[in-house]
Formats: structure tokens, sequence, C-alpha cells
């Protein structure tokens, strides 16, 4: 399975839109108005959480579904998270990346920042 960047930024649009009071808990059914697969939501999560963009304070299993208890962004995860927000940006870095093929989340990030320094006339 390919690993989903608009299904990432998605996910994160969405956990730093739920209210920190009280403690926010998100988990797999939190995110299934952005894909139906639980599998894929799941698989997901673990990705954003192996990147460093959301803190897990807890792991169970629903049936055969890793599920997640999400409490918040990191500060990475808000900084990609603003570099990627604006939809103008976020489509110029889709349109890059699919041109050549895909990239990694390094280079995804560095070109949305590039964007967004254009966009400011940095």
């Amino acid at each position: 399975m390919k690993r989903d960047m608009d299904l990432i930024r998605n996910m994160l649009l969405h956990i730093e839109a739920c209210s920190d009071v009280p403690p926010k808990v998100l988990c797999v059914e939190d995110f299934l108005r952005y894909c139906s697969d639980r599998y894929i939501i799941s698989l997901h999560i673990e990705l954003i959480r192996d990147a460093g963009l959301i803190e897990v304070i807890s792991t169970s299993w629903m049936g055969d579904v890793k599920d997640f208890d999400i409490s918040r962004l990191t500060f990475v995860g808000y900084e990609y998270l603003d570099a990627i927000r604006n939809k103008d940006i976020w489509h110029t870095v889709q349109e890059k990346i699919n041109a050549i093929g895909g990239a990694t989340f390094d280079v995804i990030k560095a070109l949305a920042i590039k964007e967004l320094s254009k966009e400011l006339g940095l």
C-alpha cells in the first residue's frame, strides 16, 4: 500500500482542530470521514507517529486493526502542518511530487517551506 500524503494532511488538520480542553483522545474511528478503511487509517496513524508528528498515549487492538489514542500534535507536527496548511501551496507541492512519482517526507516538507517562503516574499 502507498502512503497517502493527502490523508496524512487531513488527519493532521483534524487533530489540530479538535479542542485540547478537556484533553483530546482521538482514535481510528475519528478519521473515518477521510477514509473508510480502518486498516489504512491505522497504518497512517502509525506513520505519522513514526515521523514524530503526533503523540500517542496508548495502543490497543480492534479485532485485527491496531488502534491508537492520539493526544496531540507535537512541535514537529505543527511545523509540518504550518508548511502544508495552505491549499494552494499543498496543490503546488503535490503537482511537483506527482510529476516525479513521489518524494520523501523531508523533501515534501522542504518543498512546502520553499513555496510558503515564496508566498511570504522571502
